[in-house]
């Protein structure tokens, strides 16, 4: 008889244990649980502005070099010499042949029309050198992050009426090597040959916020 009652508490005992434990593990979950809201809550969410947004429908995408021609000498630009879209460029010369190398777009412009690209300056070539020059769409804009929190380039998302997301660090480089935008910090994107037929509106997401603006 003794053993038995003494059998039976001890099962009464480890049963409240386990009872007691499971409580235990419920209630810390809980707390965890609480305290991860309330972290979460603490976070303030992303906000920013889009100052501007211009697009330029007739911008010179690309440049390509068609003819590298002869007898260039480093100082000299790329210029249109048809249309009045304000195109300009910069190139590089072998030092040898003084062949036309490479070409950089410092100036897109916008244009109606393919412009005629020339050297201006850059010595007395030899053979002239020629260019393709491709026209597109290019957004300039101008954004600022007005809240308080650091934003990832990585966790901003570009759209153009709303369809076809573009993450931000692909198309944005930053000129101090930053990855990241931060409080007060305001961004000038300049966007090249951004797809779609006659887009009119350009939104970015942070976060848990979004912000669009018409294209002017």
């Amino acid at each position: 008889m003794g053993a038995s009652v003494g059998i039976g508490g001890l099962v009464i005992g480890v049963s409240m244990l386990v009872v007691f434990s499971m409580a235990y593990q419920s209630i810390t979950l809980q707390i965890e649980s609480g305290l991860d809201r309330i972290e979460e809550a603490d976070e303030p969410v992303p906000t920013f502005a889009i100052d501007d947004a211009t697009l330029w429908e007739g911008a010179v995408v690309a440049l390509d070099v068609v003819s590298a021609g002869s007898g260039y000498s480093a100082g000299g630009t790329l210029v249109a010499s048809s249309g009045t879209g304000g195109f300009e460029g910069t190139y590089t010369v072998d030092a040898v042949s003084g062949a036309i190398t490479s070409v950089v777009i410092t100036s897109h412009g916008n244009y109606s029309a393919r412009p005629t690209v020339v050297v201006s300056g850059g010595g007395s070539p030899t053979s002239t050198a020629t260019f393709d020059a491709w026209l597109g769409n290019f957004i300039y804009a101008n954004l600022t992050n007005t809240g308080s929190t650091t934003i990832p380039h990585s966790n901003m998302w570009m759209f153009i009426d709303g369809a076809s997301p573009v993450e931000f660090s692909t198309v944005y480089t930053s000129s101090i090597a930053s990855t990241n935008w931060y409080s007060g910090e305001t961004l000038s994107l300049e966007w090249s040959n951004v797809s779609g037929t006659d887009p009119t509106r350009l939104s970015i997401s942070a976060g848990e916020n979004s912000m669009g603006a018409q294209l002017v």
